[in-house]
Order: C-alpha cells, then sequence, then structure tokens
C-alpha cells in the first residue's frame, strides 16, 4: 500500500514537469511504468503510459506509441480496468485521428464513450465527444460536428476544466470558421485566448493566435494574419508543439505564397512538410504536397512538381482509405431484394397475430422477426413468474438459442435484477468483457462465449416484468443508435402484447383511438418519421428534465430540445404566483442568450400569457396581427414583449408566431411555457402537440424544484432547532455540575461572617479567651480550605465546560486525548443522565490520541446519549449504556457505544440514518439526530459508522475513526 501512494505521489510530481521539460519527464514515466509494473500496480502502469503519450503528442511522436497502447488496452480489457481502457481507447482514437484513419477514430472513441458513460469519467467523455466532432468536421458534416462540440460544452458545465474548455471552445470556433461564420469564430477564438492566458495554456494560446490568422486571411487581411501566424510560430517552437508548428507553417505560406514570395513559400511549405512526416500527419502532408507541386510547377520545375504530384496522388489514395467509414452506404437504397429494417418492423406492428395469437406464439414471432431487423445473433424474450422469483424464457431465436436457460431464479441475477429494477432505459454493453453483470449474462443465457450485449427493459404499468436481450457471440459489436430505437420499438410491441393480455378490452379502445389519429395523419405523410423520432425524444427529455431538481437546469434542458425540435428563437417559463397576482418569468432565453427577469400583472387582461393562465388552455398563433383578436385587445400589440427584459447587448424583437401552453398539477395551474418566432406560421399544429407534452414533464420537473427547495429551508429549520436544543441541555448540565461547589462554598462563608461577628463581639467586651482565639483560628483555617477547594472546582468545571462549547461551535481540526474530550462532553449531560435514572460507563484507554475534530465527535456523543434516553429508555429506569473505544489497524481507533434498551426493528434499523426520519415525531424525535451523526462521521471525521441492534436487547452503534485524517 505505501509502495503504492510513493508511486502515485512520484506521477503527480511527474506530470507538474512535463510541461517545462518533456523530455526529462518521459524519461521518468518510463521508469515509473517499469516500478509499477514490478510492484503488480497495473493501473498506474497504464495511468504512465497515458501521461507519456500526452508528452509525446505535443512533441509530434505520439505514432510511435501505437503498439504500447494498444498492448495497454488488451492489458486494461482483461484486468477489467474500465478507467485505464477508456483512457487508451481516448489516445488510440486521437493517434488515428492524426493519421487521417477516421473509420479507426471513429471505433475507438465510440467505444472510449461508452466506458466512460459507465465509469461516470466526465472528463475522458469530453475528450472523446470532441474528438468525434472533429472527425466529423473533417468529413465535412458541420451540423453534426457542431452537436458534438455542444454537447461537450454541456458536460463541461458540470467540470472544473479549463483546458478541457478552452480545447472545445477552440473547436466549435474551428467548426464556425468552416461554415463561413467569421465573426462568430473570431469570437470563439478570442474568449478561448483569454482562457488560455488566464490559466496559462501556452499550446492552446498558440492555436488561438493560428485560428485567428486563419480568420484574417480569410477576410483578406493578409498583413494582420501574417502576424498573428508568426506569432503562433513562435509559441509553437517555445512550447515543443510540433503539430502546429507544421501547421502554422502550411499557412505562412499560403500567405507567402498570395504575397508572391515564391521562394520563401516553398521553403515553408518544404519545412511542413517535414514537420507532417515527423508526426505523420497525412492530411498537413496532403496540403503540403499540392502546395510543392503547384509551385514548382508554375516554376517549370517539371521534375520536381511530378516528383510532389505522385507523392500527393499516393497519400491522398491512403488518406481516402483509411478515412472512408462506409462507402456502399449509398447503394442500399437500390437494393430492393433485400427488405429494410423499417420495412420489416412495420409488417411486424401490422401482424394481426399480434392481437389474435397466442402470446407464447406471438412472442416467438417477434423474436424470429428481431434476428432479422438488428442482425443479431441470438434473441430471447424473459419475463417474470407472478410471485416475482424467477426469470423464465417464453421465446428464443438465433443458431445458440437451445442454450438460453429457461428458468433462472431472480437471486442469482442480483446485478440484474438491480438493474431492471432502477433503469428504465436500455442497457448497451459494446464489450461484455468490461460489463459488471457479464457473469449473470453468460448464465443467463447459457453462452460462454458472449462479447456483446443490448437488453431492452420490460415495464408494465410501471413495473418491470422482464427484458428483451440481443447478444453477439462470435465478435464485439458497437450497437448504433438505429439498434437501441429498434430494439425499443419491438419491446414496446412486447409490452402491447402482454398489456392486450391482461386488459383486450382497454386495448381495443386504444386501437380505435389509433386509427383515428393514423387517418388524421395519413395527411401529413412527410411528417410520419419526423413524428416517431419526436416520441422518442420527447419521452428522452422528459426523463433528464423531471429528473433535475434545479429550475435553471431545467430551462437550459427544455430550450436545447425545443430549439432543436421547432426551431424556436424565444424560450420562456412563468411562474404563476397567486396570491401576489403575478406571472414572474425568471428563465427566459432569446437565441441562446439569457435575458432579465421580469414580471406581468394577472389583472392586465392585453397579455398573452395572463389569458393562457386564466383560461387554463394553450395558445397557438401563426401570425399574431391577424390572430391576435381571439386573445387580446388591438392594445395588447404593444406588450408583446418586455424592454427591461433585454441586456443592452440583446436586439429587441417582436414575436409574430407564439405558442403558450399553462403548466397544470393535478388539475392547478402553477405557470406556462412560451415558445416564440418572429417569423409568421413558423409552428404547426405537431409542434403545439410537442409542447403540451413538454408543459407536462415541465410542470412536475418545476414542482419538484419548488418542493426540493421548501424541502431544504424546512431541513434547514430543523437542524436549527437541533442545534438549540443541544444548547439547552449543555446549559442545563452546567448549571447543575456548578451548583455543588458555589453551594458549599456560600454556605462556608456564611459559617466565617458568624464566627467573625462573635469573635468580634467578644474581643469588644473584654471577654475573649485564648481558647475562644484558638476556636476562631481553627475555623478560619477549615473555612479557607473548604473554600478553596470548592472554588478550584469549581474553575475546573468552568475550563471543561468552556472547552466542550468551544469545540461543539465549531469544527476547528486539533490534536485530543479520546477518553478525556469524552468525560468533558459526558459531564454536560451526567445531570440529564443521573436525573433519568439511567448510567452511563466509560471504557477508553488514557493513550488514544486524535489529530482530527473533537466538536463534530461532542456533537456524535451527545447525540448517541440523547436518542439512547429518548428512544432506547422510554418509559423506564435504570438504563445502561457502555461507551468502549481501542486501537485497531491501518492507525484506526474502533469506538463502540452500546445501550440496553428495547432495541430497535428490523424494518425502521435499514432507515435509521435517514433525514427525518424518527418513532417519536411530536414526542421530542426530530429524525435529524442519527442522520446528523452519519454526516458527522463520513463527511468531517472520514470513519465510518454501522449499527445493529436486537429488539428487546439493545442497540449499537459502531463507529471507525481514523487516527489522522
Amino acid at each position: 500500500m505505501r509502495q503504492a501512494l510513493n508511486l502515485n505521489r512520484n506521477l503527480h510530481r511527474i506530470v507538474k514537469t512535463a510541461r517545462r521539460h518533456p523530455r526529462l519527464a518521459t524519461c521518468l514515466l518510463s521508469q515509473l511504468s517499469l516500478q509499477a509494473q514490478a510492484a503488480g500496480q497495473t493501473g498506474l502502469q497504464l495511468d504512465a503510459c497515458y501521461q507519456r503519450y500526452l508528452i509525446l503528442e505535443r512533441l509530434g511522436q505520439a505514432h510511435s506509441m501505437h503498439n504500447e497502447l494498444e498492448q495497454g488496452l488488451q492489458v486494461a480489457e482483461q484486468q477489467q480496468l474500465t478507467r485505464p481502457a477508456g483512457l487508451m481507447l481516448l489516445a488510440l482514437g486521437r493517434i488515428s485521428y492524426t493519421e487521417g484513419a477516421y473509420r479507426d477514430a471513429i471505433l475507438y472513441w465510440t467505444r472510449c464513450v461508452d466506458l466512460s458513460k459507465f465509469n461516470r469519467d466526465q472528463v475522458t467523455l469530453v475528450e472523446a465527444h470532441i474528438g468525434l466532432g472533429q472527425i466529423y468536421d473533417a468529413l465535412g458534416d458541420r451540423k453534426t460536428a457542431a452537436r458534438f462540440h455542444t454537447d461537450a460544452g454541456i458536460l463541461l458545465e458540470q467540470l472544473n476544466e479549463p483546458y478541457l474548455l478552452c480545447k472545445q471552445i477552440i473547436n466549435l470556433g474551428v467548426n464556425e470558421l468552416n461554415t463561413g461564420e467569421l465573426q462568430a469564430a473570431e469570437n470563439c477564438f478570442l474568449k478561448a485566448k483569454a482562457l488560455a492566458e488566464e490559466h496559462a495554456i501556452h499550446e492552446y494560446l498558440a492555436e488561438t493566435y493560428w485560428y485567428l490568422g486563419l480568420a484574417a486571411s480569410r477576410n483578406a487581411q493578409l498583413a494582420l494574419a501574417e502576424t498573428h501566424i508568426r506569432t503562433a510560430l513562435q509559441l509553437a517552437h517555445a512550447c515543443d508543439y510540433v503539430w502546429l508548428e507544421a501547421a502554422t507553417l502550411d499557412s505562412l505560406a499560403d500567405i507567402l505564397r498570395a504575397a508572391g514570395q515564391t521562394e520563401d513559400a516553398l521553403a515553408a511549405y518544404a519545412t511542413a512538410l517535414s514537420y507532417a512526416e515527423k508526426i505523420g500527419s497525412r492530411s498537413q502532408k496532403v496540403r503540403s504536397l499540392a502546395a510543392l507541386s503547384e509551385l514548382h510547377e508554375q516554376q517549370e520545375n517539371w521534375k520536381e512538381a511530378l516528383h510532389f504530384a505522385r507523392l500527393h496522388q499516393q497519400t491522398t489514395n491512403e488518406l481516402s482509405e483509411l478515412g472512408t467509414v462506409d462507402k456502399f452506404r449509398e447503394l442500399r437504397a437500390y437494393d430492393l431484394s433485400r427488405k429494410s429494417p423499417v420495412e420489416i418492423l412495420l409488417e411486424l406492428s401490422s401482424n394481426r397475430l399480434l392481437e389474435e395469437g397466442q402470446q407464447s406464439e406471438v412472442l416467438q414471432l417477434i423474436s424470429d422477426t428481431a434476428l432479422g431487423i438488428l442482425h443479431a445473433e441470438l434473441v430471447s424474450v424473459h419475463l417474470f413468474d407472478g410471485n416475482g422469483i424467477g426469470l423464465h424464457c417464453h421465446a428464443r431465436a438465433g443458431a445458440s438459442c437451445t442454450a438460453v436457460r429457461a428458468e433462472m431464479p431472480c437471486q442469482n441475477l442480483p446485478l440484474l435484477m438491480h438493474i431492471l429494477q432502477q433503469d428504465e432505459v436500455p442497457l448497451v454493453a459494446n464489450d461484455m468483457r468490461l460489463h459488471v453483470v457479464a457473469g449473470e449474462m453468460r448464465a443467463l443465457l447459457g453462452q460462454q462465449q458472449l462479447h456483446s450485449v443490448l437488453e431492452i427493459p420490460l415495464r408494465l404499468h410501471g413495473k418491470s416484468v422482464g427484458l428483451l436481450c440481443f447478444a453477439q457471440t462470435s465478435a464485439i459489436r458497437h450497437w448504433s443508435r438505429e439498434d437501441v430505437l429498434f430494439g425499443r420499438h419491438l419491446a414496446n410491441l412486447i409490452q402491447q402484447v402482454l398489456s392486450h393480455a391482461e386488459h383486450s378490452q382497454t386495448q381495443k379502445q386504444l386501437e380505435a383511438r389509433v386509427m383515428e389519429r393514423t387517418a388524421a395523419l395519413q395527411l401529413q405523410t412527410e411528417q410520419l418519421q419526423q413524428a416517431q423520432q419526436h416520441i422518442y425524444q420527447l419521452s428522452e427529455i422528459g426523463r433528464e428534465i423531471t429528473s433535475s431538481l434545479d429550475r435553471d437546469t431545467i430551462m437550459e434542458i427544455v430550450y436545447r430540445h425545443v430549439h432543436e425540435l421547432m426551431g424556436a428563437e424565444v424560450f420562456a417559463v412563468g411562474i404563476y404566483r397567486p396570491e401576489q397576482e403575478t406571472i414572474e418569468f425568471p428563465c427566459n432565453i432569446l437565441r441562446g442568450h439569457r435575458m432579465l427577469p421580469y414580471i406581468r400583472d394577472i389583472k392586465d387582461k392585453d397579455l398573452l400569457s395572463v389569458w393562457c393562465v386564466s383560461h387554463q388552455e394553450p395558445i397557438f398563433i401563426s401570425d399574431i396581427y391577424t390572430e391576435y383578436q381571439n386573445y387580446i385587445s388591438v392594445a395588447g400589440l404593444n406588450k408583446l414583449t418586455v424592454d427591461s427584459a433585454y441586456f443592452a447587448d440583446l436586439e429587441k424583437i417582436i414575436p409574430v408566431s407564439n405558442i403558450y401552453v399553462p403548466l397544470t398539477i393535478k388539475g392547478r395551474t402553477i405557470g406556462l411555457i412560451a415558445i416564440q418566432s418572429t417569423h409568421s406560421h413558423a409552428f404547426q399544429r405537431m409542434h403545439l402537440d410537442i409542447a403540451m407534452m413538454l408543459a407536462a414533464y415541465t410542470a412536475i420537473a418545476i414542482e419538484n424544484a419548488e418542493t426540493y427547495q421548501q424541502l431544504l429551508k424546512a431541513q434547514q429549520i430543523l437542524i436549527s432547532q437541533e442545534k438549540l436544543a443541544a444548547l439547552g441541555s449543555l446549559v442545563a448540565g452546567i448549571a447543575h455540575e456548578l451548583n455543588t461547589p458555589i453551594g458549599n462554598s456560600l454556605l462556608t462563608a456564611t459559617t466565617l461572617q458568624e464566627q467573625s461577628a462573635i469573635f468580634l463581639r467578644k474581643l469588644t467586651e473584654n471577654s475573649l479567651k485564648r481558647s475562644d482565639l484558638n476556636q476562631f483560628s481553627a475555623t478560619i483555617n477549615n473555612a479557607n480550605d473548604l473554600l478553596l477547594r470548592n472554588l478550584m472546582s469549581a474553575s475546573d468545571l468552568v475550563s471543561s465546560f468552556k472547552q466542550v462549547s468551544v469545540d461543539q461551535t465549531s469544527q476547528m481540526r486539533r490534536t485530543f486525548n479520546l477518553r478525556k474530550t469524552s468525560l468533558e462532553v459526558i459531564r454536560t449531560l451526567h445531570n440529564l443522565i443521573h436525573k433519568r435514572g439511567h448510567t452511563l460507563e466509560i471504557d477508553i484507554p488514557d493513550d488514544i490520541e486524535l489529530n482530527s475534530f473533537p466538536g463534530p465527535y461532542g456533537q456524535i456523543l451527545n447525540n448517541f446519549i440523547n436518542n439512547a434516553m429518548l428512544h432506547a429508555f422510554d418509559n423506564r429506569e435504570n438504563g445502561k449504556m457502555l461507551l468502549r473505544a481501542y486501537k485497531a489497524p491501518d492507525n484506526q481507533v474502533q469506538l463502540i457505544f452500546s445501550d440496553n434498551g428495547k432495541g430497535v426493528e428490523a424494518q425502521n434499523l435499514r432507515r435509521i440514518f435517514d433525514p427525518f426520519f424518527t418513532t417519536k415525531l411530536g414526542q421530542g424525535g426530530s429524525g435529524l439526530g442519527l442522520s446528523i451523526v452519519h454526516n458527522l462521521v463520513t463527511t468531517i471525521m472520514h470513519g465510518s459508522i454501522t449499527v445493529d441492534s436486537t429488539p428487546g436487547l439493545g442497540t449499537r452503534f459502531c463507529l471507525s475513526l481514523p487516527l489522522n485524517p
């Protein structure tokens, strides 16, 4: 363990020095890989390999590591190290992309995306998204490229990664540059430049200068372009960024060529070619070779021109062969001998056997047909039995289908059962070697060689009823979006069959409605495919927004999808406040930019939003100037937009097409959504249907977000009340403990006062005897001893209480003695424990010292004692509590608090640490005491806590705390 920690620290030290001393860092990382391999730390070995790749990539030598990275990927797959496997795939994809092997790069990066989602490795996921966007950009698909880069930006909102953010902004700018949006591109590059300067990202600072030069060149600003590009070349050389040196030299040569400086251009192209050959970039070689051939041809250097032309043709052929993703996609539409999956699926959907056949016969038909739709090697349908104990195979198809288990107890499939109960989304496993349910799926399907699996959960009435499984047994398969979509359609057919068997009459009514809807949709045949896609998208949107509890996040998600589905320019969410008679618009977006919040008066009848909320009906307007009178008066045309909602740099607009939909929860209107465009007839009735479905999801999400905020406020109030109750107990303990020494001191002082008066009277009357003097002296000495002893005791108590109060009102870290601190806390509660007739014993050695947090520890102990007296010893006396502690291995201390109370029932024990869970609600219990204990132990003191209890015998809490967290 210690060796692994040292190796990990060394890795971080080397990475920090890599940019200043890249070649030294490369050597050190090679040595570290060998050391990690010898120590059996494969994950650390692969991390070092990936860091060395990053350095060599900047130096233009990444291609030299291709074989080593492939070997690393194989090792990671064999040992099921999913995170290092993702890093290897990321690096291999970047090398393939640089070499122009786009097909291989896509395979590497798509696998990387799947693994990163499974591992929740957001950083690697962003890198892979950016890489896929670059491939689509290189292939000329600018729209898809922009979507990948935008998705990467959305993922980055959850991270603090300036390096990746800079990379993502640069690639967005490149996309804008390639589509001719020069101003937008320049804005992206300037934004990335500022970010690179702020965080000292030297290579990206150089890149931004290069791209600014390209943008200036396309604007015919050649002098400015040359200045930027020469700056980029200097910065790239300074940080050993070889790829950028090649690219900037090529761009500089273009400018020199345009300026008529042919010889300088030839030299620059030649140098750029040498750099491109060094880093293995075929795309850069193609540009440099083409330019050299053309320039030599202009100078009538025929031999050189022919030489470079042949090299250019050779490299172009290599690039074309490597970059071709699918040469025969266009020919498939002309293959009339083979039906497409969509045709097969449509034929299956319309088969009368689905409604009239026996369930087993129908399920077998779906399984057989599914083989042809997804071209899978194995298809099976599994359903739970009536009591949910076993999973039965009801249909199977494929060459090896006979090996599928007919029945499997659910207890043998715990991981798969957990996934089926929790998730409604498909389980996509391109590589089963790296999946947690690999063993269970092999057992279920009876396949030892199981490479890829696609599982679609089957649900009925909101409950899991089984699964539809597609498998590949001969080789790994990367399931596409179409595969998943077809799989879900087939799963929907199975769910329809199951529902039909249970609710035949309801199914007939639904079919009648479907037929009516189909007749109407036949008039819009061009929108059929789009409508099917929208249904899928809306279900995904609904799942996405209802899973968020942040109102701003909900707003951004809905706008993004609304803009994509409808092309809307304006999207707004209004919250209806009936007690204030207003509609608040806190979230408004205009063409991707946030607007300022504003408020509408519910009494103003010339507002579309007021009409929508008041009538609880949607509004659909294709042209406001011809349809306004259906909702508002002519005065309302001047109130279509709010001037105060615009930032200074936002252009004001007049919405001509409008969709307003009320947000309704159980018949109660809580607000509305507004979708607008400056163009007339921008929306169709289909868009209103989409908006109404979105409104249903949005209403639930907004209501959830509001409720969540209210719960947070309520929790804070209860926590404050809990702290006040603890403070009251502390004050009561202090008062009782101090009362004894102070009372004794007061009694002694009173006695001394009386004896002094008698002594002075005898002295005045001249009746004082020697015996009186001796007796008075003895009384004074005794009184002094009593006063001093009692006041010293009070002083010690005050010091102890002061330390406890300081600790419990702060979370300062300090070294403290566990026994001493425990006694100080218990002393504050001694009166309460004694008063209720209970006892607390302590068994803690004197030599346990912690460098931790005494305040949270005191709160933990305080809550344990109060919890025992409130719950364990309910209506009884003579309760016994015991606090024990001992040192454990690995610098840990085990702390055990137990009582002999009535114990906790099994159904309550598993919820004992849940916030607000209490069996004494309204009787002194807030439900936060043990929840606070759990949070303090795990988050502040970095320990762990367990509980066990036997009803009638008592409860025991076991804490494992580090001595030096």
